[in-house]
This record gives C-alpha cells, sequence and structure tokens, in this order.
C-alpha cells in the first residue's frame, strides 16, 4: 500500500490547532506538510506560529543562526 495523503485543512501539522481567520493563529501561519513515516502518511495542513516559535526557540545558536539565515 502507499503513502496516504490527508489534507487536514486549516488544522496545524503540529499541534492540530484551527489555522483559520478568527482562530487567532491565522496570522503568520503558512502552508506545511511533515511526514509520519511510522504511519506512512503525509498530513498537509499550515504550520501556526506558536509551533514555529517552539521550535525555534528549541534550535542551539549554530542551527539557529542557519535556519534563520
Amino acid at each position: 500500500m502507499g503513502t496516504l495523503y490527508l489534507d487536514i485543512g486549516n488544522q496545524c501539522v503540529h499541534c492540530r490547532k484551527d489555522t483559520s481567520f478568527g482562530s487567532g493563529r491565522w496570522i503568520d501561519r503558512y502552508p506545511a506538510e511533515i511526514v509520519d513515516e511510522d504511519n506512512d502518511i503525509i498530513l498537509d495542513g499550515y504550520c501556526c506560529d506558536v509551533c514555529e516559535q517552539e521550535y525555534i526557540d528549541s534550535l542551539d545558536e549554530k542551527e539557529k543562526a542557519r535556519y534563520l539565515g
């Protein structure tokens, strides 16, 4: 069986919270997809700014400099 592609709409691919207009997470969201290799699924949706900032905060200084360019 092939990889399942699942469109989760306006949900954040990380926290699964709503990112639609009026949700409070609409500003600074961006299209994103993640691969769940354990279940062979690709989730397509958005990444909210809260999750993006948590990811950036988890990086060490060298990774952060490379990521932020």
